[in-house]
């Protein structure tokens, strides 16, 4: 006699990175700068995931330096609305894979 066991898997919604997406909803940092460039998948930053590049400020409680650095971003829905150029204001969670952009949010620009 063969016994076969079923199991019953309810799955958490699940955004890029297989990160669950309430373990996404709130940054751990936050931070503003200019975008630099929007990078869908494929491109030469990741092949599979998309990439925004930010000349950004201090974020505190993570960096003290300003610099531009890309980051993997959660979606590319996250690129709707947004342009290289725009200050924006944006939310970072720390996963085991990467600093994950999950919020990108426009700014008016700077005075100067």
């Amino acid at each position: 006699m063969v016994i076969v066991a079923v199991s019953l898997v309810i799955a958490a919604p699940v955004v890029a990175g297989g990160q669950s997406a309430s373990s996404t909803s709130t940054p751990d940092y936050q931070g503003t700068g200019v975008i630099v460039g929007l990078h869908p998948p494929p491109s030469s930053l990741h092949a599979t995931r998309p990439v925004v590049v930010l000349d950004h400020d201090p974020i505190v409680g993570l960096m003290d330096e300003k610099m531009s650095m890309p980051f993997i971003a959660a979606s590319t829905d996250l690129f709707n609305g947004v342009k290289p150029g725009d200050r924006v204001e944006f939310g970072l969670k720390s996963t085991p894979d990467a600093l994950l952009v999950i919020s990108l949010r426009p700014l008016p620009p700077r005075r100067r």
